[in-house]
């Protein structure tokens, strides 16, 4: 039932009128959910515009705006509707311009014309009475706040016209079965969400299961599809954990779900290089997503890289100087297995027993299980050369030979030389070996061609 005009200027409606009047004097008025298109400046002079708002014969809605705009395009005034039993009520100040400002335009100058323009809430539209292209001009004048001849009727309808627009639904391609409700984004206000996973105005994955999904949005009867696919939840837990070897291969990273990036020290893409980082405990973080996304997990592993032992020092021994020689590795801290050329296992522990001379690989490994080898082999103390050479030992460092030496070198077992000298022809040779040496290979290049080898224990 509509209210006669007469009683609505009598009830407690009419006086809030006056209130929200009173207050917008004198100063530049913008209420927090007032649109921006809609601000205005209040002068002394004004005058009221009553009615009711409709849109395509339906009342307008609690939270659109009314506003007057002058010829070139100023808001000369807006308030928001007033919805009375169900209806929209218009209670519009129109201020005129200020004289004492000439350089600003504050709103209506003298009868000047003005459009009635509905700023819908729900959509951010700006509708220009009467809509679909036509404009109405009113005629504006100044009754100190009282209505205007002619718009003091609370009764009169002004109906906007507005093109309907289709309802529509769009939120991400996918999303994870353990993401937070989200609601998708829906146009226009006040539609209905159904489908599964939907829980009034949200959509929860959880609900809904992993798989593809279609949701609806419901519009006055018409429909907009959306489509939704769950993925299963991200798990970046850290399959590879070590520890490992300064001197291991490079190792692949593996995660539970794989796909995302990996940070670190020593790692390179989704692969880790031990031989890249200092010996000790590093951090190595995995990633699936991008944090604040719905799809997102992130995993740290505590890698350990122990240190190699050195290459094995190995020598050769003659305990019962029977014809028998035993290989011993030095290191006690260490163990050890041996192998031939052939990659059999010859021995474990610290002796190869009854060593025939034949090419064969240590192993050292560490108590933290790392290994390092040695391939080699050893040649037993005595002479042997390229043709008849007699070497006479006259001390534990010197040596005659009934043939000339060129120059002379000495190697140790890992065949690298630990000294050489040119000698021009001498017979007699003097040579940097100490008791405690190992075994060493004592090399004589002679005077008119050929080498002598000589190998001993010191």
């Amino acid at each position: 039932m509509k209210p006669h005009h007469s009683s609505l200027k009598r009830s407690p409606l009419w006086a809030a009128f006056l209130v929200c009047f009173g207050a917008m004097i004198g100063c530049s008025f913008k209420a927090l959910a007032q649109p921006a298109e809609f601000a205005f400046t209040p002068t002394n002079s004004s005058g009221t515009f009553y009615g009711q708002a409709t849109v395509n014969g339906v009342p307008a809605n609690a939270n659109d705006w009314i506003a007057a705009f002058d010829g070139t395009g100023n808001c000369a005034g807006a308030a928001q509707v007033v919805m009375n039993d169900g209806l929209a009520y218009i209670n519009l100040p129109i201020y005129g311009d200020d004289m004492t400002t000439s350089t600003i335009d504050e709103g209506m100058t003298g009868s000047e014309p003005f459009t009635l323009n509905l700023w819908r809430a729900g959509s951010g539209n700006i509708l220009t009475y009467p809509g679909f292209d036509a404009i109405i001009l009113f005629d504006w004048s100044n009754t100190n706040g009282a209505p205007m001849p002619g718009f003091d009727d609370p009764e009169v309808v002004y109906n906007f016209g507005e093109t309907e627009t289709p309802p529509s639904i769009s939120g991400p391609e996918a999303t994870c079965v353990d993401a937070e409700p989200f609601a998708p984004a829906t146009a226009p206000a006040g539609g209905v969400l159904v489908g599964p996973g939907v829980e009034g105005d949200v959509f929860n994955p959880a609900a809904a299961g992993e798989g593809i999904h279609t949701v609806d949005y419901i519009y006055d009867g018409v429909l907009a599809s959306w489509t939704v696919e769950v993925l299963p939840a991200f798990d970046a837990t850290i399959l590879t954990t070590g520890p490992f070897c300064a001197n291991d291969e490079t190792v692949t990273l593996e995660a539970a779900t794989p796909g995302g990036t990996w940070t670190g020290d020593g790692v390179f893409g989704q692969f880790f290089e031990p031989g890249f980082v200092t010996l000790g405990t590093l951090t190595i973080t995995y990633e699936l997503g991008e944090p604040g996304e719905a799809c997102y997990d992130i995993d740290q592993q505590a890698v350990t890289v122990q240190p190699n032992p050195a290459v094995p020092e190995v020598g050769l021994i003659q305990p019962l100087f029977d014809g028998t020689f035993h290989v011993v590795a030095f290191d006690p801290d260490m163990s050890y297995e041996w192998f031939d050329s052939m990659g059999n296992l010859l021995a474990t522990g610290d002796t190869l027993y009854n060593y025939l001379e034949d090419p064969f690989e240590i192993v050292a490994t560490n108590i933290f299980g790392c290994s390092t080898s040695l391939s080699t082999w050893l040649i037993f103390p005595g002479t042997f050369d390229l043709r008849e050479l007699e070497v006479t030992w006259l001390g534990p460092s010197t040596l005659e030979v009934n043939g000339g030496v060129e120059r002379a070198s000495i190697w140790d077992l890992r065949g690298r030389e630990v000294w050489s000298s040119d000698l021009g022809g001498v017979t007699r040779l003097d040579m940097p070996l100490a008791v405690g040496d190992g075994w060493r290979l004592i090399t004589l290049e002679l005077t008119g061609g050929g080498v002598a080898r000589v190998a001993v224990i010191r």
